[in-house]
């Protein structure tokens, strides 16, 4: 039996996609249905996206070259998701504009680094997530009414068949090559979430 360890790269990319769709459709239903309070629930994104941090900083740390800028934003990082409850939606908008700022100067620092590269990818994705979230929090905050279902759908049915199309073209090709060539195609996968957050 095939531990985690051994898939191909390509096949924990995919896992990973299919693991997050799941998430945000479980997230986007309990926001939704107003399962609790938007302000509560950044906390709890917060938090759990720290964890993640915590354990992309340990696995960084691991790496033997000097990479302090990049451990500083991690700090920086940390300490934006530790801020209080973001009681407004103007209070809102600034700390999700400082995080999205700060996870972009992370993302090109991980991005440029050789050494750092290969995790990249699965990063990419859970900071992806944690936008979109961000995005289905935001007009929660605005409207404080129910989404409509069927754009959500809609954005998951993309994103699965985006996946599968992924699949096929890089499950035949060299490892080597699919490192530099699906880190777009990735991003390009999440804007078919963003999409049906995006229209407020």
């Amino acid at each position: 039996m095939k531990t985690k360890h051994d898939l191909p790269f390509i096949d924990k990319v995919i896992e990973a996609l299919r693991k997050t769709a799941v998430n945000l459709e479980e997230f986007q239903v309990k926001v939704a249905l107003g399962k609790a309070d938007a302000k509560d629930k950044y906390e709890d994104v917060k938090k759990e996206f720290n964890l993640f941090i915590h354990d992309s900083e340990f696995k960084i740390n691991q790496v033997k070259e000097n990479i302090e800028e990049l451990k500083a934003k991690f700090d920086e990082l940390r300490v934006q998701l530790a801020l209080g409850k973001a009681e407004t939606i103007e209070v809102y908008k600034n700390q999700k504009k400082q995080l999205l700022l700060t996870l972009h100067e992370i993302e090109v620092k991980i991005k440029t680094n050789e050494t750092l590269c290969r995790m990249y990818a699965l990063t990419l994705i859970e900071i992806e997530q944690f936008k979109i979230q961000l995005e289905i929090l935001e007009k929660k905050y605005k409207t404080d009414k129910k989404e409509t279902k069927e754009s959500f759908e809609k954005g998951n049915s993309e994103f699965n068949s985006f996946i599968e199309k992924l699949k096929k073209k890089y499950s035949k090709k060299k490892e080597e090559t699919k490192l530099e060539h699906f880190q777009n195609e990735i991003s390009e996968a999440f804007t078919h979430f963003k999409k049906a957050f995006s229209n407020s």
